[in-house]
């Protein structure tokens, strides 16, 4: 996954999947702040889920709302 190195991969299946610092994989929801790059941009991670051909990737604010898709 070009979009977001830092946070996605592919797995086995070409699914892609988030890092965790601690070095773990999820497909599941998680805060920014157990991102394995907790620092990237909220803008990067926009452009991410926008990129997803799928649309599986759901971004939600603090109160969370949900801001994309």
């Amino acid at each position: 996954m070009v979009t977001a190195g830092t946070i996605f991969e592919l797995d086995g299946e070409n699914k892609a999947v988030i890092k965790l610092k601690d070095g773990t994989k999820n497909s599941g929801s998680t805060e920014k702040g157990g991102l394995e790059d907790a620092a990237v941009g909220d803008d990067v991670l926009l452009l991410a889920a926008q990129s997803c051909p799928t649309k599986a990737i759901f971004l939600y604010d603090s109160e969370s709302k949900q801001i994309y898709p």
